[in-house]
């Protein structure tokens, strides 16, 4: 309320001065102006005030809030035995440094896009001004081509009748016409929207249809058909694998018991062995036995040749059947020695009895 007050103060004297009426309205506008001005201010002020007061009392109850709750969580991670979460995290400034060239590639690609936004549209609206353009030159071309026809067509007589022909009749062939061309130009855009529709749908379905570089979808199906046919493989294959470890458990209790074989087969070789190291030190001692044997028959021979060089009669053979005929006259001579012996025992054992049986 000071303000004001300080305001009416020089409105009076600069009107008691004698100044000119003119001067002293504008003065008191401007004066009424600034102090509208000011309570404006101090009125916004207040509501300022307030509201900061209000903000003021709002922040420190969320902050309370932001404190409890941060309490619950502290309170939460212990339970769960999640220390990490209260360590500080290493590598925030690369993280930062990270989100800063981010942000910046995005506002990038953000005015670039509006960029090529823009330019799309001023060129739909070229385009479009030109279509506009094209299209009001075009019906100009046309209306002066009807009224053209109109002013031919009036006065015109009919070959066969020879009557001239009525300005009814044109304008309403003029209008024909207009109607015709209509539907021409309509039919036109739909076949033009139909091919356009035609051609998008055909290269949607070749987008379809290329699933991939370089796939296709008859070289998909050709793929699943592959895909059918390994699978049906596999599990043949499976069906093989089964039957192949069927075998090898087969096989392996008959390795178990060819090893059980084995170790009993090593225990022979090694009793064998011993027994061929015995026999070979009792081979090495008749091969001794031997070598000394070959010796006495060497020795001997060599007194069986000296023996027969002695002895020169035995070596020819005239003599040695000689000496035959003799051993053998010789042999003859004994038996019929003996035979005589014997006959003589008996002739004396006869002549006892003789004797004994005369003196009884």
């Amino acid at each position: 309320m000071a303000a004001p007050e300080k305001l009416k103060k020089p409105k009076t004297e600069r009107c008691d001065e004698g100044e000119d009426t003119e001067t002293c309205e504008t003065e008191n506008e401007q004066d009424d102006a600034k102090q509208v001005e000011q309570n404006i201010i101090t009125k916004n002020r207040e509501v300022n005030l307030q509201a900061y007061r209000d903000l003021l009392n709002e922040s420190m109850f969320l902050q309370i809030r932001n404190n409890v709750l941060h309490r619950r969580l502290a309170e939460y991670y212990r339970k769960r035995e999640l220390d990490h979460v209260f360590k500080p995290f290493q590598g925030t400034a690369d993280l930062e440094k990270k989100y800063q060239q981010k942000l910046m590639s995005y506002e990038e690609l953000k005015e670039k896009t509006e960029r090529e936004i823009i330019d799309m549209r001023s060129k739909t609206c070229a385009v479009e001004n030109n279509i506009i353009g094209r299209l009001e030159g075009a019906e100009k071309k046309f209306i002066a081509f009807q009224n053209l026809e109109r002013s031919i067509g009036t006065g015109l007589i009919y070959s066969e009748k020879g009557k001239p022909i009525a300005d009814k009749t044109v304008s309403r062939f003029i209008t024909l016409q207009a109607q015709k061309s209509e539907q021409a130009s309509t039919l036109s855009l739909r076949y033009i929207r139909a091919r356009n529709a035609v051609a998008e749908l055909e290269a949607v379905v070749r987008k379809l249809e290329i699933m991939g570089p370089g796939l296709s979808v008859h070289q998909y199906e050709q793929l699943n058909i592959e895909n059918k046919n390994f699978k049906n493989k596999i599990e043949e294959r499976e069906d093989e694998l089964i039957k192949n470890r069927a075998k090898c458990t087969g096989h392996n209790q008959i390795l178990a018991h060819i090893r059980e074989k084995m170790h009993q087969t090593e225990e022979l070789i090694d009793i064998s062995e011993c027994d061929l190291g015995d026999f070979e030190i009792e081979y090495k001692n008749c091969r001794g036995h031997l070598g000394e044997a070959k010796m006495k028959r060497n020795r001997l021979r060599w007194l069986l040749e000296a023996e027969q060089k002695k002895a020169g009669l035995l070596t020819r053979k005239d003599l040695l059947r000689d000496f035959q005929n003799a051993r053998d006259e010789v042999v003859t001579l004994q038996k019929a020695k003996e035979a005589l012996q014997s006959q003589i025992v008996s002739t004396s054992r006869q002549l006892r009895e003789a004797r004994n049986n005369t003196y009884f």
